[in-house]
């Protein structure tokens, strides 16, 4: 049929909404002769559709025809005279009908999705009319304004985060604006002196504490300042400010206050975002005396700040930063020791390196202490709107409501976990900083030890004693920076774990209140530190894999080509669809209960380019094999996954049905446990070699080596684009010690799974393929060439590589001590991998291809084997980004922060030639 002959689009807007409406009524009165009928006017009224072009009708009459067709297939009168009926109905129009929608059903979806695409763009359009319109609107609103009122003098703009002292005062003393003060000093300091204004209160910074929410804070505020902090949200301008802040970072009580009001003040919208005085009251009081209750109050001094902060820390010793030794003139005498004036420049540039390398150190010290700072207050402000979501979600009655806090709750222990996890690697990468500066310290003080001093030397040496004196300086105010945000971290950690047993006591007293008939709901949550009790997703919905599907036309295909068996795509489709413009391969995937393992292989996979584009294009329909176990149906589940991830429409989908046909197959994959995310990757590789084969012309074994001859003795001649991809090859070398005699054998492998150095917390990539293919000794080998047993080595090599390799960590393992009870444990050793230019020369032999491989994907896995969450991080082949895909949320990612404790399973490609 031609374009041009297909009349317009008119049932519908996609192909699900003609799938509503081939319904027929019951059938069970009607007769068997009476169906007869009734199905051959719908075959001829679908063949007429067709001639004039109307495919939807056509779809809709055939689909109709076959749901008769199929109980018809089933009725008594029909079995017990076939012959009769089937002359009736046609022999061959079933099976004519059959093909006919298939047919229909591909062309109007390939139709249904232009037609989305041309109405997308014409959306696109009249937004894009209505925004310029909008915008236009704005500038007239703005000018007029402009014309009309004359902006406030001293107003911060909106996107502005402090305020001077000189524009608080001018904005005050126009009285044109409603300005709050919120003075955050101790309270003695306020009764003392503040500025006089009348909505000027203080919120004591003994009041200040993480994870509070306004209202608790208001709890706690002088009872004069509740009235005026009650007035808050009728504020068109907040002000705090404390003694004397430069700047606010996290930690301190301006940024803790700034939290609370924006994070946690859950009945106030600000109008704009509260801001911190400049130099805090003592600019103030410097500047603007005559504006205050007091002016001759005297702030605190810098000095004694700085004592407090200091009391108690350690001080490096003169001999751990000692200069470096001054070269010294062997040939004079033992007992007078010159000095070669010559080397004075060398060591004062040799002290200087040292002392910038000891300086980098501490500085990345102090970054991974404010860093761990702001993860702990991350934590304690995440544990608490866990346990504000928990009792909402309790209290509520609807079950859109529960459904919607169940799935913010599995949001914010994902987060959890991988916060925990974050400042896991935080710790290590100090420990290892810690290291490098003893070593350092160490090699200073062999130095010192053998500086041989005089009174020239010590002339000479004023210089560098003078930079040692400064860098101890420098480095005891690191250090205290350090020891302070460290401290402040740790009070914040025992206040959460104060926070944690108090929660824990309120469950057990509300478990035992509850009636013996009640339901409960066990709530999984991850505990300090080990997250034991952590779940992928705690009491989600369940989603049964048994869902009641609508039954399938059943035929004799007897006169059918082979070639042309029924499609899974043509049963329907429910991805349970969130809608959302998204950036094409950006869309989430629902969480079905602990489904995250699969979750983040799907979305691994859907980064992988030549996949999805075969996947999309329809080019796998080719290859599709009906005579393996599955069907083909988990090829076609994925690949419609795949499609609908990214048509770039919905913020995120439910990958159902993949997950039902999945557990046809693998019991374990059939119910709502938590399971390993590298089993299924090597299970779902078999399953979609075994659906997309295709038959190859055998090749002369006589011409092949030894390494091709038994890939083909492998493959069989049968090989599916899968197996070009992901699979590899490695050559296993036996050697006899006595004779040297070798036997060699060759596997394949999806993916490498390679072991973690023994006790190491940190190691390398490299490290653990060193490990893989390192040779190991096989006492007892019988030797082929002796005839008699010999102690042999073992020793592996990578003799294929493939386009796509992927690497597994073998993080789990049966503890020792508890071998009986098969108890598993999980290494979090951090692994340094490359994200760019993994060179594989060095760990195989001579591969065709391009050995050189750049990161597209990586699968983290956060908790421990009892319960754990898995997430996604994938580098987009469209927008050239990392994402990272946490079930239903993707958001954008820096490429530092890639590699952590929790990779598990990396996805590599090979990069193009130059």
């Amino acid at each position: 049929m031609t374009e041009t002959r297909r009349l317009q689009l008119h049932l519908g807007k996609c192909i699900e909404d003609l799938d509503k409406l081939y319904n027929v009524p019951d059938l069970k009165s009607k007769r068997a002769t009476m169906l007869c009928k009734t199905a051959q006017k719908l075959f001829e009224s679908a063949e007429e559709a067709r001639e004039k072009g109307d495919e939807e009708y056509s779809y809709v009459q055939y689909m109709k025809y076959l749901r008769i067709i199929a109980y018809i297939s089933k009725d008594k009168d029909y079995l017990k005279d076939k012959t009769y009926f089937n002359s009736m109905l046609g022999s061959k129009n079933p099976n004519k009908a059959l093909d006919a929608a298939e047919k229909l059903k591909n062309s109007l979806i390939i139709r249904y999705e232009k037609e989305q695409q041309v109405n997308r763009l014409n959306d696109i359009q009249e937004n894009e009319l209505i925004k310029q319109k909008m915008e236009d609107n704005r500038k007239k609103a703005i000018e007029a304004m402009v014309v009309a009122e004359p902006t406030h003098q001293g107003l911060p703009g909106p996107d502005e985060v402090s305020i001077k002292s000189e524009q608080l005062y001018v904005l005050l003393k126009s009285s044109k604006l409603k300005i709050m003060i919120l003075d955050a000093r101790p309270s003695q300091h306020y009764q003392e002196s503040h500025i006089n204004h009348p909505v000027c209160i203080n919120v004591p910074e003994e009041c200040i504490s993480p994870g509070q929410s306004a209202n608790m804070l208001e709890q706690k505020l002088p009872q004069v300042s509740r009235s005026v902090w009650a007035e808050r949200a009728s504020m068109e301008l907040i002000v705090m400010m404390d003694w004397n802040s430069i700047t606010v970072i996290p930690g301190q009580k301006l940024h803790l206050l700034k939290t609370i009001l924006l994070k946690w003040d859950v009945k106030v919208h600000y109008t704009r975002q509260p801001v911190w005085l400049v130099g805090g009251y003592e600019d103030w009081l410097l500047k603007y005396p005559a504006f205050t209750t007091n002016p001759r109050a005297i702030p605190p001094t810098r000095e004694q700040d700085v004592d407090d902060m200091l009391d108690e820390i350690e001080y490096p010793a003169w001999s751990d930063l000692s200069p470096p030794p001054l070269a010294v003139n062997r040939s004079s005498k033992p007992s007078e020791p010159l000095v070669d004036r010559s080397s004075k420049l060398a060591a004062v540039q040799l002290y200087e390196e040292r002392a910038r390398g000891v300086q980098n150190i501490l500085d990345q010290q102090e970054r991974i202490a404010d860093t761990s700072l702001t993860l702990e207050m991350q934590r304690l402000e995440a544990e608490q709107d866990w346990e504000k979501v928990r009792s909402q979600r309790e209290g509520e009655q609807r079950d859109e409501m529960r459904a919607m806090y169940k799935l913010r709750e599995q949001e914010i222990i994902s987060q959890l976990m991988q916060l925990e996890s974050k400042q896991y690697d935080m710790e290590q990468e100090n420990l290892s900083l810690r290291e490098q500066l003893e070593e350092y310290q160490r090699r200073e003080r062999e130095e010192s030890d053998r500086l041989e001093g005089g009174e020239d030397e010590h002339h000479d040496g004023d210089a560098i004693a003078e930079r040692a004196r400064q860098a101890v300086r420098d480095v005891a105010a690191k250090r205290a920076r350090i020891a302070a945000v460290t401290a402040q971290r740790e009070r914040l950690d025992r206040r959460r774990e104060v926070l944690e047993m108090e929660r824990k006591k309120k469950l057990a007293e509300a478990r035992a209140a509850r009636k013996p008939g009640d339901k409960e709901e066990d709530e999984a949550r991850p505990d300090s530190p080990a997250l034991p009790r952590s779940q992928s997703s705690p009491n989600i919905a369940k989603v049964s894999s048994d869902e009641e599907e609508v039954t399938s036309p059943v035929f004799d295909r007897s006169t059918k080509p082979a070639k042309m068996a029924p499609s899974s795509d043509m049963h329907h489709r429910d991805f349970l669809p969130v809608w959302g413009d998204v950036g094409r391969g950006l869309t989430g995937l629902k969480n079905l209960g602990n489904t995250c393992y699969m979750n983040s292989i799907i979305q691994c996979l859907n980064n992988t380019a030549i996949l999805v584009t075969y996947f999309c294009n329809g080019q796998y329909l080719e290859h599709v094999n009906r005579s393996h176990s599955t069907r083909g149906a988990i090829a076609e589940e994925l690949a419609a996954v795949v499609r609908a991830l990214w048509s770039g429409q919905y913020r995120f989908i439910a990958a159902k049905d993949l997950r039902s046909e999945v557990g046809k197959h693998q019991r374990s994959f059939r119910g709502n446990e938590q399971q390993d995310s590298h089993e299924f990757l090597t299970i779902l590789m078999d399953w979609l070699h075994l659906d997309l084969q295709f038959t190859i012309k055998p090749p002369h074994k006589e011409t092949l080596g030894a390494s091709e001859r038994a890939w083909h003795e492998y493959t069989k001649s049968k090989e599916s684009l899968v197996l070009r991809l992901f699979y590899g090859q490695i050559r296993s070398t036996v050697r006899c010690t006595v004779c040297r005699a070798s036997s060699p054998t060759y596997d394949s492998f999806s993916n490498l799974s390679l072991e973690l150095p023994p006790a190491a917390a940190r190691c390398t990539l490299a490290d653990c393929l060193k490990l893989y293919l390192n040779g190991e000794t096989i006492p007892g080998w019988n030797c082929p060439n002796c005839k008699e047993k010999r102690d042999a080595v073992k020793k592996l090599d990578i003799s294929r590589l493939p386009p796509v390799l992927v690497i597994h960590f073998k993080r789990f393992y049966v503890d020792p001590k508890e071998y009986m009870c098969n108890a598993y444990r999980k290494k979090q050793t951090y692994i340094d991998f490359p994200l760019e230019d993994l060179d594989m020369r060095q760990f195989s032999l001579h591969c065709p291809g391009n050995p050189i491989y750049n990161l597209y994907a990586v699968s983290n896995h956060y908790g421990t084997m009892e319960g754990g969450h898995y997430t996604a991080y994938c580098k987009s082949s469209v927008y050239g980004k990392w994402y990272k895909f946490d079930d239903h949320l993707v958001s954008e990612m820096s490429s530092g922060e890639v590699r952590s404790s929790a990779a598990y399973i990396l996805f590599y490609s090979a990069c193009k030639p130059s």
